[in-house]
């Protein structure tokens, strides 16, 4: 078994589409658009050229993502492989633990490492917040799965098929 994660397009272009038509108040504010308020109180060309170019430069991060079809997650034989967290693939007998930790609308697994240094995480934020994660008792390798093509469910299934001593009395 190989479970492999991908972000999901449509909500990728969902997002593209919803900042893009939000960039219309960008034109409302620079008067190109006129309203009964811009041509009373006349027009913010500043502010709106600002709204305009963050509204697309928004839309054009989703739309990059979207067309990116490479796997962000995989669970196999070997481990896991997160790209969010690194470019090596974490052997299974290098886990110790799993926690999964419901944030609101979002859910995030993440793993105990028996040597965190052994596999450091490739992004500086990561790598930066390691100890304010460890405080709130999160594992070394957290990955937000809500995202991701499967879900939290998928995850926790591939991760119990190949580790079901990670979850103990299921």
């Amino acid at each position: 078994m190989i479970y492999e994660a991908h972000q999901p397009q449509r909500f990728k272009y969902v997002m593209a589409g919803l900042c893009a038509a939000l960039s219309l108040l960008g034109f409302i504010a620079t008067g190109v658009i006129p309203t009964e308020s811009t041509t009373r109180h006349g027009s913010y060309p500043l502010v709106g050229w600002a709204i305009v170019a963050g509204c697309l430069a928004a839309a054009a991060v989703f739309v990059r993502r979207a067309l990116d079809t490479q796997p962000q997650l995989r669970i196999d034989a070997n481990g896991i492989w997160s790209r969010q967290y690194s470019d090596a693939t974490v052997p299974w007998d290098q886990i110790l633990g799993v926690g999964v930790h419901p944030l609101r609308a979002q859910t995030v697994v993440s793993f105990y490492l028996k040597n965190p240094e052994a596999f450091p995480s490739g992004k500086a934020f990561t790598r930066a917040t390691l100890g304010a994660d460890r405080a709130f008792g999160w594992g070394h390798m957290a990955i937000n799965a809500s995202f991701l093509t499967g879900g939290p469910a998928g995850l926790i299934g591939a991760v119990r098929h190949f580790r079901p001593d990670l979850f103990p009395g299921a």
